[in-house]
């Protein structure tokens, strides 16, 4: 994913702005239609052939696609899994193969000879009047052949991505032999008294339903993989290959958080807001454990009068409720001295905080512990608890609602394949409680829970950590 070149490693994110620029231009951003060029329009008719009745999908997609686009488009809004090799056909009016396009993967492996990439033609350029065809072909073991149809051009539409308009019946299941093996088994489900009915639709999945189409759920998916695909994470990042396991199906909520995410964003205007939202609760408290450390009460904890400077001395907004001078009642301060832990930062020792190696050199460099603190999001110790936490990084980057946040984590720790220990689904509660450590310190810097929305140097925080 991303347009950066092969094998590029990112780097730490600077904070010099001259570096930061440089850092910037390297990442770069989707690919753009040139500016000036028209976009018209077109609405596809893409029908499968030889299935009756006839399974059919309208789509309308921006003319200037290439096939390869499309090619996504079609599968998702089919609903294939874009799990075998595919290419296009150009037929002339009597059916009489003109041209190819094909996969990349096939022409770089020997086949497709001659073929042009189906990456590197538009559509306008095979289709240019209504009653134009091409042939989508794909698995070349079932066979199956799609038509597509252009049915009309509208020059006048403002359009920038595909959408599903209509369509009718269910995809075949993957796999299933063809036209004749998908024949073979609507007849079978159909009959509950086969003998092979209960093992073919246990196959086949409960759920499916030959007569099944939902439109708007394969408009949603179709705009959900083309944000994935203009609004990719950056290359060789940690989120990278997280979303490249979450399918978009199995986690709409995820997929429509990437284009407000926008994680290839130059735009870091911010940088010392930043900086500042990310760092200044975190520089407080190892300036206040100091060299010497604190003392802790003879109850572990810390004194009333550390507790009160920092609610003088630091700004928490609406977060710090009262007097709060005592740590067990003080669930700001808990997250900060949490925080602090969490980060490598502190440590309870013989009955002192102290600092921590890490802790004593990052006090004193502050753009050191900025980029300690990027790299280290997101915090636990587990794989799940990481995986949660990146899911909580993107859905502060697209100032997510509450609502949003907690519905795009459990749908995606879902879709990664976690589950709790007796096998049952995450639920929202659950994602979030994987997410602790990570929503610990979020909260405590005020990217979190605010009433106005998501901060956008907090966005800014989350996007740039996101693109480690």
């Amino acid at each position: 994913m991303g347009v950066s070149e092969p094998g590029r490693h990112l780097r730490v994110v600077p904070t010099d702005p001259e570096a930061l620029r440089t850092f910037v231009a390297e990442i770069g951003t989707s690919p753009r239609v040139p500016a000036g060029r028209r976009i018209a329009a077109y609405r596809l008719r893409v029908e499968l052939s030889g299935v009756v009745p006839a399974v059919w999908r309208r789509l309308v997609v921006p003319s200037t696609v290439t096939l390869h686009e499309l090619h996504v488009a079609v599968q998702v809004a089919m609903g294939w899994t874009d799990t075998h090799l595919h290419q296009w056909v150009l037929p002339d009016p009597s059916g009489v193969v003109r041209e190819r396009f094909s996969m990349r993967e096939s022409i770089e492996d020997g086949f497709g000879d001659g073929d042009r990439c189906d990456e590197d033609v538009r559509l306008e350029d095979v289709l240019g009047a209504p009653g134009d065809r091409l042939i989508y072909e794909y698995d070349f073991g079932d066979g199956w052949e799609h038509s597509v149809v252009l049915e009309d051009i509208d020059p006048a539409a403002t359009l920038d991505a595909p959408s599903c308009l209509a369509g009718e019946r269910a995809c075949p299941p993957e796999d299933c032999g063809g036209v004749p093996g998908y024949e073979r088994l609507v007849d079978v489900l159909g009959d509950v008294g086969h003998p092979e009915h209960h093992e073919l639709r246990a196959w086949a999945g409960y759920g499916f339903d030959p007569e099944s189409f939902d439109v708007a759920a394969a408009d949603a998916a179709v705009a959900a993989r083309d944000a994935l695909r203009l609004h990719p994470p950056v290359l060789d990042s940690r989120v990278a290959p997280l979303l490249e396991r979450i399918p978009y199906r199995a986690a709409p909520h995820v997929h429509s958080l990437l284009k407000r995410a926008d994680l290839q964003s130059g735009e870091w205007s911010e940088i010392e807001s930043m900086i500042d939202g990310a760092l200044v609760h975190l520089q407080w408290l190892l300036r206040r454990v100091g060299a010497d450390g604190i003392a802790l009460t003879s109850a572990g904890y810390l004194p009333p009068a550390v507790i009160a400077a920092a609610r003088d001395e630091l700004d928490w907004g609406t977060r710090w409720v009262g007097s709060g001078d005592r740590e067990v009642s003080n669930p700001t301060f808990r997250e900060l001295l949490e925080s602090g832990r969490a980060f490598g930062l502190t440590r309870k020792y013989r009955g002192r905080l102290l600092l921590t190696k890490r802790g004593a050199t990052l006090a004193r460099r502050r753009n050191q512990l900025w980029e300690h603190v990027l790299t280290a999001l997101p915090l636990g110790r587990h794989e799940v608890e990481r995986e949660a936490g990146r899911l909580l990084l993107l859905t502060v980057a697209a100032g997510a609602s509450r609502h949003e946040r907690r519905a795009a984590m459990s749908e995606g720790l879902a879709a990664l394949g976690w589950r709790n220990a007796d096998g049952s689904r995450v639920t929202e509660f659950d994602a979030y409680w994987d997410a602790a450590e990570t929503a610990r310190y979020l909260r405590m810097i005020g990217a979190l829970g605010a009433v106005e929305g998501t901060p956008d140097w907090a966005r800014g925080v989350a996007r740039m950590s996101l693109s480690m």
